[in-house]
């Protein structure tokens, strides 16, 4: 009898140390398996989030003079001082173009893309293809350089659509080959296959130039001359 109880006990014990070995053995290979899964999602995080830049002039990346090929990870401040021009391929969520003078934030997703702007000057283009949704983030008029009294932003929409908040809850969207003036806007939007510029200093130095030597050369024009009409110049032999 008591033969029969040892060999009872034995296989007793010997199948409950088997069920230890067997369940640790599962434990320890689904913490390989999610450890594994782990490392991937972040590596396919990390490429997902890495855009390529493009350079023509003084750019900066996060305070530091970056050239083609850098690398622009999410939540970069990119930066381009007069001249510059950046653009910065996100891959799959689209492209991001910024002209002189101007400086975003700039994050994104698989499906969406956020530039917030820091400076508004010559502006930030977002090209999105279809599925990507895209805003522009204007958080303080004060805050981005603005050179307007009455604080215009201007939006542009060369494909698509944009929806501009501005002013005390306003709203109004912009469609494709129009271009409109809004004083206080907050933010733009579009979503999917769009492209849409949103900026507040137009290119438009030779302008002011000419225009400013024009003020100066009509007041000389009436001391040496007298005032008389000048002779038309169609009229001239050549």
């Amino acid at each position: 009898m008591r033969t029969g109880r040892t060999n009872q006990k034995a296989w007793i014990g010997a199948l409950l140390s088997l069920s230890l070995v067997t369940s640790f053995s599962l434990n320890s290979y689904a913490a390989g398996s999610a450890t594994a899964e782990e490392i991937t999602d972040s590596l396919l995080v990390t490429q997902a989030l890495t855009g390529a830049l493009t350079t023509h002039g003084p750019v900066l990346v996060n305070g530091n003079e970056a050239k083609t090929g850098a690398t622009v990870a999410d939540g970069s401040v990119i930066q381009t001082r007069t001249g510059g021009h950046a653009v910065i391929d996100l891959g799959t969520p689209g492209r991001v173009e910024l002209d002189p003078i101007t400086a975003i934030t700039l994050s994104w997703t698989g499906n969406s893309v956020q530039a917030s702007l820091d400076k508004c000057g010559q502006g930030v283009t977002l090209v999105l293809p279809a599925g990507v949704s895209g805003l522009v983030k204007i958080l303080n008029m004060t805050d981005v350089g603005v050179l307007h009294k009455d604080r215009e932003v201007d939006v542009k929409v060369f494909k698509g659509e944009a929806l501009v908040k501005y002013g005390q809850g306003k709203e109004k969207i912009v469609k494709a080959g129009d271009h409109k003036e809004f004083d206080n806007a907050i933010e733009v939007t579009a979503t999917g296959d769009a492209v849409v510029k949103v900026y507040c200093l137009e290119d438009n130095y030779p302008i002011l130039l000419w225009a400013g030597l024009a003020a100066i050369a009509i007041p000389a024009r009436e001391l040496i001359g007298g005032g008389e009409t000048p002779p038309v110049l169609s009229q001239l032999n050549p």
